[in-house]
Order: C-alpha cells, then sequence, then structure tokens
C-alpha cells in the first residue's frame, strides 16, 4: 500500500513539474498557457475514460471483465493514474475559473 501510495505521489508531482514547464514556455514563447492547460486536461480525462471503459454499455463491461479480467483491472488502474496526472491540470483551471 505504501509502495502505490508513493508512485500516486511522485505522478502527482510530475504533473505539477509538467505545468510549470508549460507555464515557462508560454512566458518565452507566444502559447497561451490557459488553452494548453484546457486541451491538456480535456485529453486526459478523455484518455482515462477510453480506458476505463466507461464508452460502453454495462453488459458490454461485464463481458469484458469475465473475458480478461486482469487485462480490465490494469486498464482501470492507467486510467487512475491518468486521472491523478491530470488532477493539478483541473486545479489550475479551477483557480484561472475563480480568479
Amino acid at each position: 500500500m505504501k509502495r502505490s501510495l508513493l508512485a500516486t505521489v511522485k505522478i502527482f508531482y510530475i504533473s505539477v513539474v509538467l505545468i510549470f514547464l508549460i507555464y515557462l514556455l508560454a512566458i518565452f514563447t507566444s502559447l497561451s498557457f490557459n488553452k494548453t492547460i484546457h486541451y491538456s486536461s480535456v485529453g486526459l480525462t478523455v484518455l482515462a475514460i477510453i480506458l476505463s471503459g466507461a464508452f460502453v454499455s454495462g453488459d458490454r463491461q461485464r463481458c469484458n471483465y469475465y473475458s480478461n479480467p486482469v487485462n480490465t483491472t490494469k486498464s482501470i488502474f492507467y486510467s487512475w493514474k491518468i486521472l491523478i496526472f491530470a488532477l493539478p491540470f483541473y486545479l489550475v483551471l479551477l483557480v484561472d475559473y475563480l480568479s
């Protein structure tokens, strides 16, 4: 459990560093920071939804799980990791919206 928590925190910090690098890139170029963060968060969310299988019906999800439970569990695990990676992007969007 402790190892998984450490990996989750590491993914979160990598995302924060990436946002900082995007911010620096936006300062020195004509890149729009808000648009980049917005498109990145939307892309990460769509990728997580696709990996989790939320776009399919419940019957198909159940069939996919029972046909290959290891693959389904891995894809849900990866979708959670992507959502944790996207969490700082959501926080930046929230701060931008509230300011």
